[in-house]
């Protein structure tokens, strides 16, 4: 019977995931994606293809092309994979307290809150691999089964090792995890041995961390790591821009100071989780006074820590926000499930079971007609026309550039790499490291000597992203490419051709 509704749903997510299989995709997933297929083509990730997140996003992204090729399937094979995954986790969690009807009733609300439009939770960016990771560890934290084994204890570390490798603000929910371990750790186990396995899980971590940088090191590329994941985005986590277009300084405890004002701790966005959130809130407040304690302190744990991985980088993306749905699809599972108060009447059992009822037709209201419009209107209502534009072009360029030629754009749109098919001449593809902190000098450097030497046929100029200075990269084309013929309006997008190329129809002088 479990295994029957699993697969329904897990059913369910693949449907509903394919009706978005050809959206506009955003840049955080098309940069991923693009340097996944670079990765296997032979280039080096940091030392040429850059970017600031951990490795294991890209990793992930190369797997996915080796299985299915370049292109949405593969976006759309760990689209899926991840929402299962995490699909599976929730219900082993939320059976943990619930038991059977628990862990269905978290599993029915993963499946209709996991592809939430306003969190952008409809595609694979970085936090559905870190939502896997983190409830499956949750889960085998949740389920005691007499005294715990080291297997259970290196396998949460492990996977709270390689949730941080996706991004390192998983450490956050990791820690306030360990914490309600040492604070209530499992029957039968003392705190001695609670502190014992928190730093086992820690132990794991770091150890993950060394390896890798080892694993870089030996590459002889370990500056270039360091580089990108620690010293920009420390920058990164601790700047911001502000309303007149400049980079403001601000210090990470500052983001968590920013993160009590209700427009960031309950922004609109999470208008469809408020459902879940105030039916696991009702049920935590039940559950931590007439029921076993533990679960109810593990759910506040990775709740304060969720809360914490949402605000370490004081940029308040709307994807952030996805990280607090599977707890909260587990703590209404949770609630759905809730045993009756001693004493009650008869029509009063059935009162958690009704207010679960309500919640999932209450979402279903909300998530049905969305699937009545066409996938870019998904992108519209996240993004604007940027990805509408983006892909368009992308495709536009793929057909007018033959084989083994290339474009290089000055501006930040990935996605005209992914749709195109075509490899960026320089790793250093987009336009923010270049202009703005510690890594915007050696990328601006490298991307000439790459331009120098692989001078792509094209240069695309995306006019949003005017420099407030004369940069390297514009001067360096700016004798050596002509305006496209054609006067066709791109929007804020110009087309430029190196001169004496087959694109170039000018006439001789």
């Amino acid at each position: 019977m479990v295994v029957v509704v699993l697969g329904a749903l897990a059913l369910l997510i693949a449907l509903a995931r394919l009706h978005t299989y050809h959206e506009p995709l955003e840049r955080d997933i098309t940069s991923a994606a693009v340097i996944g297929r670079e990765l296997l083509d032979g280039r080096s990730l940091y030392a040429d293809m850059w970017d600031h997140k951990p490795p294991a996003i890209y990793v992930t992204h190369a797997l996915a092309i080796l299985l299915v090729g370049q292109g949405p399937g593969a976006i759309y094979l760990l689209n899926v994979a991840a929402a299962v995954a995490t699909l599976l986790g929730v219900y082993v969690a939320a059976s943990a307290v619930g038991g059977f009807a628990g862990g269905l009733w978290g599993a029915v609300f993963w499946t209709l809150v996991s592809g939430d439009v306003w969190l952008q939770a409809n595609q694979p960016n970085a936090e559905v691999f870190l939502n896997a990771c983190i409830v499956w560890a949750f889960a085998l934290l949740l389920h005691a089964g007499g005294r715990p084994r080291l297997w259970r204890v290196l396998a949460m570390g492990g996977l709270f090792a390689l949730a941080s490798l996706y991004k390192p603000i998983a450490v956050a929910p990791a820690a306030l995890l360990a914490l309600a371990h040492i604070v209530a750790p499992w029957p039968g186990c003392s705190r001695r041995r609670a502190l014992a396995d928190a730093l086992l899980i820690g132990g794991i971590g770091a150890a993950a961390w060394l390896a890798t940088g080892a694993y870089f090191a030996a590459r002889g590329h370990f500056t270039d790591f360091y580089q990108a994941v620690f010293t920009y985005n420390h920058f990164y986590s601790s700047h911001y821009w502000s309303d007149n277009d400049t980079v403001r300084s601000q210090s990470v405890l500052a983001n968590l100071l920013n993160s009590v004002p209700p427009d960031e701790l309950f922004p609109k966005i999470l208008s469809l989780a408020t459902t879940l959130a105030v039916v696991a809130v009702v049920g935590t407040v039940r559950g931590a006074i007439s029921g076993p304690r533990r679960p109810w302190l593990l759910l506040i744990g990775l709740g304060i820590g969720t809360h914490l991985a949402v605000a370490l980088p004081g940029q308040w993306h709307p994807h952030y926000y996805q990280l607090w749905l599977p707890l909260l699809a587990v703590g209404a599972g949770w609630a759905g499930a809730a045993p009756p108060a001693p004493g009650a009447r008869r029509l009063l059992r059935w009162a958690p079971s009704a207010v679960a009822l309500a919640a999932v037709i209450l979402l279903l209201a909300q998530q049905v007609p969305l699937y009545q419009v066409p996938p870019e209107a998904w992108s519209r209502l996240k993004y604007g026309e940027a990805f509408v534009m983006e892909q368009k072009l992308g495709r536009e360029l793929g057909v007018l550039l033959a084989p083994g030629e290339t474009f290089y754009e000055w501006g930040a749109e990935t996605g005209l790499y992914f749709e195109s098919r075509h490899s960026p001449p320089s790793g250093a593809f987009y336009v923010f490291p270049l202009v703005e902190g510690p890594a915007a000098s050696p990328l601006t450097m490298r991307a000439v000597a790459d331009l120098d030497r692989r001078s792509p046929t094209m240069f695309v100029v995306n006019l949003s992203f005017r420099p407030r200075t004369r940069h390297p990269i514009l001067d360096w084309a700016e004798g050596r490419y002509v305006a496209m013929a054609g006067g066709v309006d791109r929007g804020t997008y110009v087309l430029l051709v190196r001169r004496g190329s087959r694109l170039d129809v000018t006439p001789a002088r």
